[in-house]
């Protein structure tokens, strides 16, 4: 029987000579995750109570088969090292699912680390929320969130790539419209042979707004390296992202969208595409 908490919300203080000082808030009216691979088919709230690993190879380590689902880690690590760089495990993952939020904790070592998808024309899946994640390690995908009106932010992707089995590798994949991508930092996203490297990789993504993101070093072997590039979109709004270290900077690739006071810094091709307002800065 898995274990359920039965409290909103812990927030731990400590009384000082100075006063007090909150240290963490913690998800525990939950159901909590003790153990993987775990599938998740009620939906609720769940949550992570401690660091969790595994070495499966493929398959996912959290699957989400219902709507309506909070998944806290809680500060804690979802791991996948173990399976190596041929890894085809994925960590969080969801089909064709609605209002999925995942939050507060790393997810380390997969193939892609979060990837809640859908196939064309997007609609099956929607209001998703991927807020406070470390991604890191993850092999050819930190974060992908594929739908509509879905919301990514304040994430950290940090050296993804190096896959045995895929040599392109993304930071953050975002697929569908109406989506928002704020506030991420996304470096070192390192793609082999003459693959392609993208910190951050729009399509389909009408009417999106990328704000406040920092890429930093995303770079391919002997290949196109691309810091943000929105993809087969339409009307996509960037505004205030600092971009550096990459082949290109911001790049609409088949789209149309309007930039605005982007920076970037030692980018081979900072802006290609789209309409410049205001003040851009290469």
């Amino acid at each position: 029987m898995r274990p359920t908490y039965h409290r909103t919300s812990l927030i731990i203080l400590l009384l000082t000579g100075i006063g007090m000082q909150t240290v963490r808030a913690e998800t525990i009216d939950c159901t909590a995750i003790t153990s993987l691979p775990y599938t998740i088919a009620t939906q609720g709230i769940y949550c992570l109570t401690g660091n969790l690993s595994t070495s499966i190879g493929s398959g996912s380590a959290i699957d989400i088969q219902t709507n309506n689902v909070t998944l806290d880690l809680n500060g804690y690590k979802l791991g996948g090292l173990g399976a190596g760089d041929g890894t085809q495990a994925n960590g969080i993952v969801a089909f064709s699912r609605k209002n999925i939020t995942i939050k507060n904790g790393i997810v380390r070592g997969f193939n892609v680390g979060i990837f809640l998808n859908a196939p064309p024309p997007y609609t099956s899946s929607s209001g998703h929320v991927v807020k406070g994640i470390l991604a890191d390690q993850n092999t050819s995908v930190g974060i992908q969130v594929v739908g509509v009106g879905n919301t990514v932010s304040n994430d950290t992707v940090v050296d993804t790539g190096g896959s045995t089995v895929t040599n392109t590798a993304i930071g953050i994949r975002v697929v569908g419209s109406g989506a928002k991508l704020a506030a991420n930092t996304i470096s070192t996203t390192s793609a082999k042979s003459t693959a392609t490297a993208y910190g951050i990789y729009l399509n389909t993504a009408n009417y999106s707004l990328v704000q406040n993101n920092m890429v930093t070093d995303t770079a391919s072997e002997s290949g196109s390296s691309f810091a943000i590039y929105v993809d087969n979109s339409t009307g996509v709004f960037l505004r205030n992202n600092n971009l550096a270290n990459a082949g290109a900077g911001l790049v609409f690739g088949a789209s149309s969208g309007k930039y605005f006071n982007n920076l970037t810094f030692d980018v081979t091709t900072p802006f290609v595409g789209g309409t410049a307002i205001g003040s851009n800065n290469d």
